[in-house]
């Protein structure tokens, strides 16, 4: 798959990922999003890299991702006008938290 085409469909993925996540899961207090989506170079995986806060609302959050991810290719299928959806692959991103960390540790530098 060309670059460009890549780079066109992960933003259309992210794009509607965010938005069947926004409607479906019920965070009482939390933030959920959808920082990155990446799809192989054949497309039949897509890597959805995403972070949750607070941190103790990840397990909630990957049970659901578990449970609802033959529904979220389903909306998918019906919204991009592709052969295939591909394999949806759920990654936490961890970098908020590394840069927390860091900021924590030049705070405490000074």
């Amino acid at each position: 798959m060309k670059a460009r085409r890549q780079e066109k469909l992960n933003s259309l993925y992210q794009k509607i990922i965010s938005e069947f996540m926004e409607r479906r899961l019920r965070l009482k207090q939390g933030i959920f999003t959808v920082t990155k989506v990446q799809i192989s170079e054949r497309g039949e995986r897509l890597k959805v890299y995403f972070s949750v806060w607070p941190d103790a609302q990840e397990k909630n959050v990957l049970k659901f991702l578990g449970a609802s991810t033959s529904e979220l290719r389903s909306h998918l299928a019906g919204k991009i006008d592709a052969k295939f959806v591909p394999e949806l692959e759920f990654l936490l991103d961890d970098s908020e938290k590394k840069r927390r960390k860091i900021e924590t540790l030049l705070k405490k530098m000074k």
